[in-house]
């Protein structure tokens, strides 16, 4: 998909995305999966005919196992800095994460027995942050027409990427799902999902792209919102 002097190609995980945002000689990174997904990311980068230097960012949308596993041995291989909400810092460098609390009743159920018999499934190799951010950062240093947005709730320091050409890579604080709600299973923050989700909807983009599941349309969105905010601000 060409719009905007760039190109955007999904990059399929283990049961999550990373998203690599390019053009010749150069790209951006959103998100880098669970741990040892660094081949398949350098296949990515290989078959978009960039070499693993030209990968001059890594975007964190938040410092869970499944986006930041294999961040330090991006870095490590690419050269790449690494850029976080400044709140992640910590979890990040660690290497650890806790499971969120769920939002509806089967989430809340596995939560539950997460944290009861699988209290390590949050760790991964940690990684130094080289760039931190506070409310939002414009890429255009980084020769891409976009900013990252804080969007707490998901995490309290969650983040979505919107580019110039519409498209908004949303991490967790949207999913894709087929046959499930965009509204997340899992916020450590709900009254701040809320209100990211009413930020959201006033950013003007086309298409989301969720770390979870399939892109879908702005109207997708809209169409669940008012019933979202309803039913999760109880």
């Amino acid at each position: 998909m060409e719009q905007h002097n760039y190109t955007v190609k999904r990059i399929s995980l283990e049961k999550v995305s990373s998203f690599l945002v390019y053009r010749t000689k150069e790209a951006i990174l959103v998100d880098s999966g669970n741990s040892g997904s660094e081949e398949k990311i350098l296949d990515a980068l290989g078959r978009a005919g960039l070499e693993p230097r030209m990968l001059k960012l890594l975007i964190l949308t938040h410092a869970h196992f499944d986006h930041a596993g294999s961040a330090s041995k991006l870095k490590e291989l690419t050269g790449c800095k690494i850029m976080v909400h400044h709140s992640e810092t910590e979890r990040l460098k660690a290497g650890f994460t806790t499971i969120p609390s769920g939002t509806r009743w089967k989430a809340k159920l596995l939560v539950g027995l997460g944290r009861t018999f699988a209290r390590h499934i949050g760790k991964y190799p940690g990684a130094e942050p080289d760039l931190l951010v506070k409310d939002s950062l414009d890429l255009e240093e980084f020769g891409f027409a976009g900013r990252v947005i804080h969007t707490p709730g998901h995490t309290h320091g969650s983040m979505v990427v919107l580019m110039e050409g519409g498209e908004l890579f949303a991490g967790d604080t949207l999913f894709g799902v087929e046959g499930k709600q965009h509204f997340p299973p899992f916020a450590e923050d709900l009254p701040a999902l809320l209100c990211s989700w009413k930020l959201i909807r006033t950013l003007p983009f086309k298409t989301i792209y969720p770390a979870h599941g399939m892109y879908f349309s702005k109207e997708s969105f809209l169409n669940e919102y008012d019933q979202a905010l309803k039913k999760y601000s109880k």
